[in-house]
């Protein structure tokens, strides 16, 4: 039996913290749901995280070589609009329904790679994805209201995300794209509630929320989900610095366990089997589409 490495035992550890974390932003969200909308929570938790990683910044300054300044925009103005539609699923459904709609995210991205990026899609990736999809549909009950929509979304467009950060490895600091999200994230929630003041829309409803000045124990949420959000992406990176990227991302799907653990913890209902059976359709579908990495 083949012992796994020093290194890669560390990333999983890692990696492990990584989803706690995470599945604890979430919990945090949910909180915040009750008293503000999905684009103030998503403003919150980047202004908080903003203010952490640049105390990392200020230690170790960042170094780039630069030269794709519309790639790096990109990737932050996608990675806001994910983050608006994350949180509003979790506002309007279980947390563990919310984190298997985000974890479809490997299925969009095998795609995206073999359309924009010329990757071979083998037979056995091609498997997974056709069974991703039959997940997706029970996991919606074989419908599609606004709901899954937004579910589905989240997870297509954090695999646009994803795909754009692999151009940008040779470019820049890791540290430079995080920032090139929460910049954005706290950019465009700002906008988005200053317009939500003047006009409304049901298409939109994830994305115009106006400003409520939060009350009481909603600056402990706010505070507690910024941290857990940056130190979740900093253990993160971690995880993939010591592991390699298929161990990690396999690993990441503890996050779904926490989450459900939570959820239940908040008093979310129990999940139907249909429900189950396509939350683990997915679940598989991503771990071999990961172990390709």
């Amino acid at each position: 039996m083949k012992l796994l490495s020093s290194d890669t035992r560390l990333g999983i550890l890692y990696m492990l913290i990584a989803s706690f974390l995470f599945a604890l932003t979430m919990v945090f969200a949910k909180l915040l749901s009750g008293s503000m909308g999905s684009v103030e929570v998503t403003f919150w938790r980047n202004a908080i995280g903003l203010a952490v990683i640049g105390v990392f910044v200020l230690r170790k300054p960042i170094r780039n070589i630069g030269g794709k300044p519309i790639t790096l925009i990109f990737r932050g103005v996608i990675g806001t609009i994910a983050l608006l539609t994350f949180f509003y699923t979790i506002s309007a459904t279980s947390l563990s329904n919310a984190i298997v709609y985000a974890k479809t995210e490997p299925i969009f991205t095998a795609l995206l790679a073999f359309l924009l990026l010329g990757e071979k899609l083998k037979s056995h990736a091609l498997l997974a994805v056709i069974v991703g999809f039959a997940g997706v549909a029970m996991l919606s009950g074989l419908k599609m209201g606004y709901l899954h929509i937004m579910g589905i979304l989240t997870g297509f467009l954090s695999a646009l995300a994803y795909t754009s950060v692999r151009s940008l490895k040779a470019y820049y600091d890791e540290r430079t794209v995080v920032l090139s999200f929460m910049v954005s994230g706290v950019v465009i929630p700002l906008v988005l509630m200053m317009i939500a003041e003047y006009t409304t829309s049901e298409l939109f409803a994830f994305a115009l929320n106006p400003f409520v000045m939060p009350r009481g124990n909603d600056w402990v949420w706010i505070a507690l989900m910024g941290i857990a959000a940056a130190y979740g992406q900093i253990y993160m990176t971690r995880a993939y610095f010591y592991a390699k990227a298929g161990i990690v991302s396999t690993v990441s799907y503890s996050v779904v366990l926490f989450a459900t653990f939570f959820g239940i913890m908040l008093g979310d209902v129990l999940p139907t089997p249909m429900v189950v059976t396509g939350g683990i359709l997915i679940i598989v579908s991503g771990i071999l589409l990961s172990r390709q990495k």
